[in-house]
């Protein structure tokens, strides 16, 4: 499960929402605006499946509205593009608003959702819980869909290299990659709950609309002059493992950037 711990954290993306393809929301220290989200990666118990888990989730969304919450998004994760020791079935991603809302979100929680919680462990057995810190370089174009697709990579930096070595080079990327017409966002997660003995510095997610804008990507990278770019952005600043990808649909919007 320790590895399933690093593979649950592709689902943070998706929480940082946003209105345009922009690189103009992040702040001077390159970091914008940083959101807490929390990660369950769970497998469903026997005889149990995502339609009754989608019952449960139903049961949840009444509870949320019934207490006026709205600072809290959350979706589901399903493996797509994976290795064989991910030994998980989904991942349940939780995204707040701020850490005030993350802290006030989870006093509610644990002091009135008993019953809910109940009938969640009744579908899933979730046996990694970790809270991460993500920060966007690049808003999606069209601000966060219901449905998309989301590639993960681990990255460590380069011992020669600094954070700030890393965030220039992310965001002249950034800037290719718009000038290019692509439709993808981009975000760093940084490990802060829960994680233990991690072996990354951060993680690099990308989202997409869909399959099709990944694919589009893909050959621009691959065959439009994309890769030179990327490695003379990017080389010798950080080392980052083949990405994952996984299906990610939504559960409950909520508005988490301004």
């Amino acid at each position: 499960m320790k590895q399933a711990l690093k593979l649950a954290a592709v689902c943070a993306a998706l929480s940082l929402s946003a209105t345009s393809v922009s690189v103009a929301q992040v702040s001077a220290d390159g970091m914008g605006k940083v959101l807490p989200v929390e990660l369950f990666a769970c497998s469903y118990n026997d005889g149990k499946d995502a339609g009754d888990l989608q019952r449960v989730i139903s049961r949840w969304n009444d509870y949320m509205d019934e207490n006026n919450v709205d600072s809290y998004a959350a979706w589901t994760l399903t493996p797509y593009f994976y290795g064989a020791e991910q030994d998980f079935d989904m991942v349940w991603m939780g995204a707040h608003k701020d850490g005030r809302s993350m802290g006030e979100g989870t006093h509610n929680w644990l002091t009135g959702g008993g019953q809910l919680a109940a009938a969640f462990i009744d579908v899933l057995d979730c046996e990694a819980h970790i809270g991460l810190a993500s920060a966007m370089y690049k808003a999606p174009a069209g601000g966060t869909p219901e449905s998309s697709i989301i590639t993960m990579m681990d990255c460590e930096i380069n011992e020669d290299s600094r954070y700030s070595d890393v965030r220039a080079a992310e965001l002249e990327w950034a800037e290719y990659q718009t000038e290019q017409g692509s439709e993808a966002g981009t975000w760093h997660w940084f490990p802060t709950f829960g994680g233990g003995d991690q072996d990354y510095d951060y993680k690099v997610v990308t989202a997409y609309p869909s399959f099709v804008e990944l694919g589009v990507d893909w050959e621009q990278v691959a065959n439009g002059g994309g890769r030179a770019a990327l490695m003379d952005i990017f080389d010798d600043v950080d080392d980052c493992d083949d990405a994952r990808v996984y299906v990610a649909t939504s559960v409950r919007a909520a508005q988490l950037r301004d």
